[in-house]
């Protein structure tokens, strides 16, 4: 199953950095959408879908209130329509396509027919930018990503513009910048769609300044693939900690290890120690940066190592609803094995044993106790 997390957002109404289904967050982002447009007013929120086991598989940015896409799969769809692949990338859109559309809910799925001309485009554009509810047809080439858009805007603003030199400067202009947007977008989708070493090349002849911040965070995570810290490092600005943060999001405890013994910090020192399940190590680190996750990590290590006091401390740090029920979960099991251990002991200490019982109980025991060690 995939889901979506949004990691920053123009909008309170998004919580960032909590898991959502397709379901659910193409609900909210259509009510938004909706709603956003009738009272005219605008959010940009950036998001990852992500995979079952939380690997980042795409990242964007939604334009809420615009009027460019229903919800947030409707973008998705717009975004990869216009683009044009191999044969082999081609099937691997359309099988990423499917997995996201099977999850839309039927009321909000969507089958566009594209118009037949540019000029039709255009109609469409301006008449969108009329009327602040968005048509149901020809939305897949009225939002481009920005290269349509672009071609659009060259199109509506040739008209305003006073002399011929004028005109031919600024066609040239956007000339330039539909072919930079080409490059970077195509770029950018044969990353994500599995061409990893064509993509690193590409993006390496691009000028960084050019780059937005999602599509530096592809880059970066291919370097990071490609085992090219120092290269990943300088993108970032200089900051190791951004780049050993995003390794550790990626859960590869090979390329930690040699991350920390090249470039070692207190972050990445807790963050192996996680991965590699040492809890007391982990809970040694002095001068660590809390985020969020490293509470979430520091409370689940208190649990491995039953101290729950500890755990519900550190868990008070963030909302976590996951977290707060797994300490729940691990508290109420633990005192369950406590009971059940209690009346084994008890039928034990009996002159007349009942063995079926305390075979009973003592499985049930064994049961919780598993429990409590898959928490």
């Amino acid at each position: 199953m995939l889901s979506v997390m949004f990691i920053k957002s123009e909008t309170k109404e998004l919580k960032t950095f909590q898991k959502l289904s397709i379901e659910d967050a193409c609900e909210i982002t259509f009510t938004l959408e909706t709603h956003y447009q009738r009272i005219n007013k605008k959010a940009n929120a950036d998001f990852f879908i992500l995979d079952e086991e939380d690997n980042e598989v795409y990242s964007g940015t939604l334009s809420l209130g615009s009027g460019r896409a229903l919800h947030v799969v409707d973008h998705i769809k717009q975004k990869l329509a216009l683009l044009k692949m191999d044969d082999i990338q081609e099937a691997r859109k359309r099988s990423f396509l499917e997995q996201l559309d099977k999850e839309v809910p039927d009321h909000l799925k969507v089958v566009d027919d594209p118009p037949s001309s540019l000029e039709e485009t255009t109609e469409n554009y301006m008449q969108m930018n009329e009327t602040p509810i968005l048509s149901t047809r020809n939305r897949r080439l009225i939002y481009g990503g920005g290269i349509l858009s672009l071609l659009i805007l060259s199109a509506t603003y040739f008209s305003t513009v006073a002399t011929s030199q004028d005109r031919a400067e600024t066609i040239q202009d956007l000339q330039k910048q539909v072919k930079l947007e080409q490059k970077i977008t195509g770029t950018y989708e044969k990353a994500i769609l599995g061409d990893s070493e064509g993509a690193l090349k590409r993006l390496s002849s691009i000028d960084e300044q050019s780059l937005t911040k999602e599509q530096k965070n592809v880059y970066m995570s291919l370097l990071i693939d490609q085992k090219k810290y120092e290269k990943a490092i300088q993108l970032q600005g200089n900051h190791p900690e951004v780049v050993e943060s995003m390794i550790s999001k990626k859960g590869d405890i090979n390329a930690l290890k040699e991350f920390q013994q090249t470039f070692p910090s207190s972050n990445g020192a807790f963050d192996l120690a996680y991965h590699e399940q040492r809890w007391e190590d982990m809970m040694r680190q002095s001068g660590v940066d809390m985020t969020d996750k490293r509470y979430e990590m520091k409370a689940y290590g208190y649990l491995k190592l039953d101290k729950v006091k500890e755990a519900k401390e550190a868990a008070a740090h963030i909302q976590n609803q996951d977290l707060n029920q797994k300490i729940e979960t691990y508290e109420k099991t633990k005192k369950e094995v406590e009971e059940t251990k209690k009346q084994v002991e008890e039928e034990n200490k009996k002159d007349k044993k009942d063995e079926n019982k305390i075979k009973s109980l003592t499985d049930q025991q064994k049961k919780q106790e598993e429990v409590l060690k898959n928490i």
